[in-house]
């Protein structure tokens, strides 16, 4: 301003506001999404310092819901205002403006009507990539990735591999894929979900000297429920850990060998097994991309 219109500095005062919390809460009652909406709205109402609500919203999930508020629903009350204060005066003396006392408090402005309330567009996509501990323990590979579909639902596709042989009797030799479709009643892959899964497996096992299980090129198969829960850390709560268990069933033929070398076929069956279908302690690394805008396309 006063390179543009050599207005002087010192009749200038610069006070930053801060976060625009009244445009903020009205978004919220007027259907923007955020982790724990209700405890935030409740301590928006309850608590009328700002640095306190700050910290009170901060401390709901480790800073969570706090990232996302300032991702996701902050940046369209981002403004600039400029207040002209204008003083008539009788005779034409000198101001001094140290005497002057300017009320600077400006009135907070109304919502932008251009914030679209239902804030899906501007939310951030979730994806993450994860390894879960248990097989990892039974020297199983496996990777797995999920990537949120739309607010509070994720898909799940967790894959392992392992081609190699214990001992000459005893090997875990696994091909298997379990897709899993997951609600999230908040945040996805942050706080508490269930899910519903199938399994498709191929497999070599023997695990004692009884006999060897192969399936005759009929892959395992099966579905199941899960319940699980998941929470984030480090840096832009990039890093996380998630447990889960699922319960369901498994079709499964199979033929069995004698357990020793080149032992010989002496059974062959099916089944189907009801019990733990699922079971979990996945490592996950995440990151966001911003949703698509169809409309700007």
């Amino acid at each position: 301003l006063s390179k543009e219109t050599g207005f002087p500095k010192d009749l200038m005062r610069v006070e930053n506001l801060w976060e625009d919390w009244y445009s903020f809460e009205v978004a919220l009652k007027n259907g923007a999404k955020i982790p724990n909406k209700e405890k935030v709205l409740d301590i928006l109402g309850k608590e009328k310092d700002n640095e306190r609500r700050k910290s009170q919203i901060i401390a709901l999930d480790k800073g969570y819901t706090w990232h996302r508020i300032i991702r996701d629903i902050f940046p369209p009350f981002r403004n600039a205002r400029m207040a002209i204060v204008c003083h008539e005066r009788s005779e034409r003396i000198p101001v001094n403006v140290e005497r002057l006392s300017f009320d600077y408090s400006l009135p907070v402005r109304e919502p932008v009507s251009s914030f679209p309330m239902n804030t899906t567009e501007n939310r951030r996509r979730v994806i993450a990539v994860k390894t879960n501990l248990l097989f990892v323990a039974v020297l199983t590979a496996n990777l797995g990735f999920e990537a949120e579909l739309w607010p509070h639902w994720s898909i799940d596709l967790p894959v392992w591999y392992s081609p190699y042989d214990i001992a000459s009797t005893r090997k875990l030799r696994l091909l298997a894929v379990q897709p899993e479709v997951r609600w999230w009643p908040g945040a996805v892959m942050n706080g508490h979900f269930i899910g519903l899964h199938t399994h498709v497996a191929g497999f070599n096992v023997a695990i004692n000297d009884k006999a060897r299980y192969q399936d005759p090129n009929h892959a395992l198969w099966g579905m199941g429920l899960s319940y699980g829960y998941a929470f984030s850390w480090g840096k832009d709560n990039r890093w996380g850990i998630e447990f889960n268990i699922g319960v369901g069933f498994a079709e499964y033929d199979y033929d069995a060998y004698r357990n020793r070398r080149n032992g010989a076929l002496f059974k062959s069956g099916s089944d189907v097994y009801w019990g733990v279908t699922r079971a979990g302690v996945n490592l996950s690394y995440k990151w966001s991309f911003a949703r698509r805008n169809k409309k700007n396309r």
